[in-house]
């Protein structure tokens, strides 16, 4: 039985070399600027992810249309948008896909070898779980960093909104006073977002087209009523909108302190186990010797 399957192992691994080796004269140089601006703390192994590419090219001339235009793709773009920007978004879906499809050509494959190598099963268990190791590493990746922005966003966001009210009430006007705000912080996330829609404005984009992109890169729902409010900021005159805009800063710095109040009940419970375990060893070293002399008295 073994041996029939190392049989089958080995022409399966052949084949989809022949198909590696394939993609990899084919697809290699088209794809190579493309994957050169990825970031590889997130995509691990980029340099092979022209695999990936070259088989949903292949695969998108076949079937006349592209993967893009799934109900799953446009789900999974808006959580890429809020990292990549919502112009990137479509790129990096394809990239994450492509990442996917490499990492199983590429230890698939191997695992496939190893079993006839090993002479054991163990061999294609291998190639399965480093192939689903990398494929989780890169989803886990992309999560994370959707994840921290978010959160990085929100707890600069009550800081940024008082910081626009004051100039707001102060009597600045209100798209001089978001200029203002962007350029006060050249390292925060938030405020580079600011300064991303402030450029898509001076092209030429609408205030409303504008202000949804912003909303939908930071991904946090307290930005798209912002937004709404900062529209309306413009459209209608600051002196209406200005006291919604404080009562929005009011609300932001309330729930920072609900966030920071549940980081630190989190982390608390976090402590517990290794408080606990603390304990029990101390109380160990302390008992043991007590009990270990009592024994030995009676």
């Amino acid at each position: 039985m073994l041996y029939s399957l190392m049989w089958i192992c080995l022409v399966l691994a052949t084949v989809m070399f022949a198909l590696w080796l394939f993609l990899y004269i084919k697809f290699k140089k088209p794809y190579a600027g493309i994957l050169d601006g990825v970031d590889p703390k997130i995509f691990t192994l980029k340099q092979i992810y022209f695999l990936g590419l070259g088989c949903i090219e292949i695969y998108e001339q076949a079937k006349g249309k592209k993967i893009t235009a799934s109900v799953k793709a446009v789900e999974k773009m808006k959580g890429l948008a809020e990292v990549f920007g919502k112009h990137n978004a479509e790129l990096y879906y394809y990239v994450s896909t492509a990442a996917t499809i490499s990492l199983i050509l590429t230890f698939i494959p191997l695992g496939l070898m190893m079993i006839c190598f090993l002479q054991s099963y163990i061999g294609l268990l291998t190639g399965i779980l480093l192939a689903y190791a990398m494929i989780y590493g890169v989803n886990s990746s992309i999560n994370a960093a959707i994840k921290n922005k978010k959160e990085d966003i929100l707890s600069e966001f009550p800081k940024m909104v008082s910081k626009l009210t004051l100039l707001v009430n102060a009597g600045m006007l209100v798209r001089r006073a978001w200029d203002e705000v962007a350029n006060s912080n050249f390292e925060h996330t938030l405020y580079e977002e600011m300064r991303t829609t402030s450029k898509d404005i001076l092209e030429g984009m609408s205030i409303e087209d504008a202000m949804s992109g912003f909303a939908t890169r930071c991904g946090i729902k307290e930005m798209r009523k912002f937004s709404s409010i900062y529209v309306q900021a413009i459209n209608r005159g600051a002196s209406e909108s200005v006291d919604s805009m404080k009562i929005m800063a009011d609300e932001a710095w309330e729930q920072k302190k609900q966030i920071s109040r549940q980081k630190g009940e989190i982390a608390a419970q976090k402590l517990l186990v290794p408080n606990l375990i603390m304990f029990a060893g101390i109380m160990a070293i302390v008992i043991i010797p007590m009990v270990t002399s009592m024994m030995g008295g009676i």
